[in-house]
């Protein structure tokens, strides 16, 4: 199986080195520094499930008159960039080829498919918290590194099939499921409150379960996010609020949302799929979410005080 890494930052960058070490043909498609440092040193994995450094490394940039002409396109990069993506995804499509996204959000597809054929997409969620330390070093927190995919319809997918044997053969610890509205829902809940409440508290993960306040609000997060989920439809379990937030408790003290590194290092943030998500489709769904509401006005302010102006998506909710 040829895989193309689409956007080799952290979450791609870890899971495509895993690949590439256990000797799974992985190339990777980046930009900027990271495709330099990836150039001109290879990648290297910092973590508590062994590190390793993945030298030389084939790495492709936008615009390269060469193409990667790949079974399996896994998309990792910001959802603010996720449709200008699918213009460069398109040039590295054979015949067969199935795109796999691993996004934050739920409208991924969606978004994809305006520029790609929805036959081609798939659905899979990424579990695992890492950051760029530096250009071409990925440091990775804690020891959950999981990935859940599976056909967007439900249908047997032989594509998805080998590329579980990847994972195996690579020691990650993955999961299909035909469910995947649902999967992608689970994670949605859990991660959009998570990364806006870090982000406007500046606070891991240790210092929300330590604040009974930030905690409170957390958890209303959660409950809003999962009533959003109902109402579009989505058969989402009864216990789902109790088990997020479990999984919120046992998030490593030291866990930073990746929306709070990029708000500290002054980068765009995914605001907008994600609480502005809940926001949007509660609104359309006719849900009410004040809380949601609350912190995504207090982040707008924030991001509004640093002088930058937030990417406004256009409406992807049904």
């Amino acid at each position: 199986m040829r895989i193309l890494v689409v956007g080799a930052g952290a979450v791609g960058g870890y899971f495509g080195a895993r690949l590439a070490a256990a000797g799974v043909d992985v190339a990777f498609l980046a930009r900027g520094a990271q495709a330099a440092a990836l150039r001109e040193r290879g990648l290297v994995v910092l973590s508590p499930l062994g590190d390793l450094r993945l030298s030389p490394v084939r790495v492709f940039v936008p615009g390269d008159r060469a193409d990667r002409r790949a079974d399996l396109l896994l998309v990792t990069v910001k959802m603010y960039d996720l449709e200008r993506a699918a213009i460069e995804i398109a040039r590295h499509l054979h015949g067969e080829s199935l795109v796999l996204p691993l996004e934050n959000g739920v409208e991924a597809g969606e978004l994809l498919a305006r520029s790609l054929p929805r036959a081609r997409i798939a659905a899979g969620v990424a579990y695992i918290g890492a950051q760029l330390a530096a250009p071409g070093v990925i440091r990775h927190t804690g020891t959950l590194a999981r990935l859940v995919f599976g056909p967007a319809d439900g249908a047997p997918e032989p594509r998805l099939e080998a590329f579980a044997r990847a994972c195996r053969r690579a020691a990650i610890d993955h999961r299909s499921s035909p469910a995947m509205s649902v999967e992608l829902w689970r994670k949605f809940v859990f991660l959009a409150p998570f990364s806006a409440l870090t982000t406007l508290a500046r606070a891991p993960a240790g210092a929300l379960r330590e604040d009974p306040a930030l905690w409170a609000r957390l958890a209303a997060l959660v409950e809003e996010a999962v009533a959003v989920g109902r109402a579009r439809g989505v058969p989402l379990p009864a216990d789902l609020v109790a088990d997020r937030l479990a999984l919120l408790r046992a998030l490593p003290a030291e866990m930073r949302s990746s929306m709070l590194v990029d708000f500290e290092a002054g980068r765009p943030l995914e605001l907008e799929w994600l609480l502005g998500a809940v926001v949007r489709m509660g609104e359309a769904a006719g849900v009410q979410v004040p809380v949601s509401r609350a912190v995504l006005a207090a982040l707008r302010a924030q991001r509004a005080a640093t002088g930058e102006r937030p990417d406004q998506p256009e409406r992807t909710s049904r």
